[in-house]
């Protein structure tokens, strides 16, 4: 038996080795490391090579960091191929200690969960009530849209809480012919979503028939598309953008570096750089704490 361990950067690689510096050797977890210019296919791929080279059926399954983060979304086609895989999110040293003494996995999860706690200061003060929250910075176009990113992942941990939540985000809407055909990936989009957000999966026309009709005044709507054509196709139908940002193209081959997280053809280059003569600005900003730059400034 052995178990599949993936996060971001290095978490799963350094939870392997702090928990084998309590319990000694752990020969049952192999380590998938997501980098910053990783698609969501490599770490599927990954996946099934671990699978291939150790058997499947030797698999207990796979123990990623954040529910609905790039990790866990990559391993959802690989669970329906794999179906006797669990699937788990939130890793936690106490989990693999519980693991690697010879804990089942429903028990190591449960030890997980026992072992998260707070043990409250010595004259803590009354609870303060939190204040209201802030108006949004972003206002949002007429038709509902307070942003348009281009992001390959689609909904994952970038997504899911740190745009959200800094744009007080009420819909999430998934733009593409192809994501709608889907079946898995559409289920790995929903379990994704945060609690309180509605969720779209829309193909193009579809999308822009509803936008410009207005089905969405009133909402703040997040837009996320994974390729250039997209929006192409969006500004071409009548869709108003106030600004496209470029958030996340991974690395493959024939694309070259624009900046961290994202890398494209010259034909990609030139398709979102098309989008821009349009008269719609276009940014590459990865999180919303990075400097908001025009990515015709990363073109040398």
């Amino acid at each position: 038996m052995y178990y599949i361990l993936s996060s971001h950067g290095q978490y799963a690689a350094a939870c392997k080795a702090s928990c084998e510096m309590i319990t000694g050797d752990a020969p049952l977890f192999r380590v998938v490391s997501f980098t910053d210019d990783m698609t969501k296919e490599a770490v599927e791929e990954a996946y099934r090579d671990i699978l291939k080279k150790d058997g499947a059926e030797e698999c207990g399954g796979i123990i990623t960091d954040l529910l609905g983060g790039t990790p866990y979304n990559a391993a959802a086609p690989v669970i329906h191929d794999f179906p006797k895989l669990a699937l788990v999110a939130g890793m936690n040293l106490g989990m693999l200690i519980s693991l690697n003494t010879g804990d089942s996995l429903s028990e190591a999860v449960k030890a997980a969960q026992e072992s998260v706690m707070i043990q409250e200061g010595e004259g803590k003060a009354e609870e303060v009530k939190k204040p209201a929250p802030a108006a949004p910075v972003e206002a949002a176009e007429e038709n509902g849209i307070v942003h348009l990113r281009l992001d390959e992942r689609l909904i994952h941990g970038q997504v899911a809480t740190f745009w959200s939540r800094s744009l007080s985000v009420t819909r999430i809407m998934v733009i593409g012919d192809e994501i709608v055909q889907d079946a898995i990936g559409r289920g790995a989009l929903k379990a994704t979503v945060p609690v309180g957000v509605k969720l779209s999966i829309l193909t193009v026309e579809s999308a822009c028939k509803k936008l410009n009709a207005g089905n969405y005044v009133g909402q703040r709507v997040f837009v996320v598309v994974n390729k250039p054509e997209t929006i192409l196709q969006m500004i071409e139908s009548g869709v108003k953008l106030k600004e496209v940002n470029i958030g996340n193209m991974g690395k493959k081959e024939g694309r070259e570096t624009v900046k961290k997280s994202v890398y494209c053809t010259p034909d990609e280059k030139a398709k979102i750089l098309s989008i821009e003569k349009k008269g719609i600005p276009v940014y590459a900003q990865m999180v919303p704490n990075d400097e908001k730059k025009k990515f015709s400034e990363f073109i040398n």
